[in-house]
């Protein structure tokens, strides 16, 4: 009697452990999952940016605006969240606010590419007088010129502005002549380029270039 009982209950447990519900997995990049892996590391900042778009898009802002400076403080190889920050701002009607985050956000770049990897994040969240004002500060301070007009060609022919966009690659050849890139989207537009002529010539010792342009080619290698 006693093992009939006990197999009776066995039974009844394992049917009450049946019907309940599985347990619900959490998706990925929710606000829960992203909360757990704050929680398990707060220096994330790709979570915290994540969040912040989160909180952004639900019209949380003090949130969003609190997220946004935890993943710039932890100095994201990207800069997807000052551009976030800058965007908030001007969604919520405060100009003067994303001007200032968008100046502080110049200042923290410390190349070339870092400035143009801001210009293309604000781009990104279609702030493109922002965008455009990073380029134009970038030509100021910038080494490479002519990467910079470079890069503004590909931003101006994103928004359709092919005058623009014509102008800024015929201004990086004339820095830089040898670019097959820009070369080939001028002749797209119907620019005839005149490839520059590589002079052969006895090359320095120790320098295996024949010309200026070859040595510019292998030091980018």
């Amino acid at each position: 009697m006693d093992a009939l009982l006990k197999a009776t209950m066995v039974i009844l447990m394992l049917m009450v452990m049946g019907c309940r519900p599985e347990p619900k997995p959490v998706g990925p990049d929710t606000e829960e999952s992203l909360l757990m892996q704050i929680d398990q590391k707060f220096e994330n900042p790709d979570a915290h940016y994540k969040l912040a778009k989160i909180y952004h898009s639900q019209g949380q802002w003090i949130k969003a605006e609190y997220e946004y400076n935890i993943a710039i403080g932890f100095a994201p190889v990207n800069k997807w969240p000052e551009a976030g920050l800058v965007k908030l701002y001007e969604e919520i009607g405060k100009p003067d606010q994303a001007e200032a985050a968008k100046a502080k956000a110049m200042r923290t770049c410390t190349s070339d590419s870092e400035l143009i990897m801001l210009a293309k994040a604000l781009q990104r969240e279609t702030l493109h007088l922002h965008a455009q004002s990073v380029y134009e500060y970038a030509l100021t301070v910038a080494k490479n010129k002519g990467g910079i007009y470079k890069e503004m060609g590909y931003y101006y022919l994103t928004i359709g502005d092919k005058v623009r966009a014509e102008d800024a690659f015929r201004k990086s050849l004339e820095i830089r002549p040898y670019q097959p890139d820009v070369s080939a989207e001028l002749g797209r537009m119907g620019v005839k380029v005149v490839a520059p002529e590589i002079v052969h010539q006895n090359p320095a010792e120790g320098n295996p270039a024949n010309s200026q342009y070859e040595e510019e080619v292998l030091q980018q290698k």
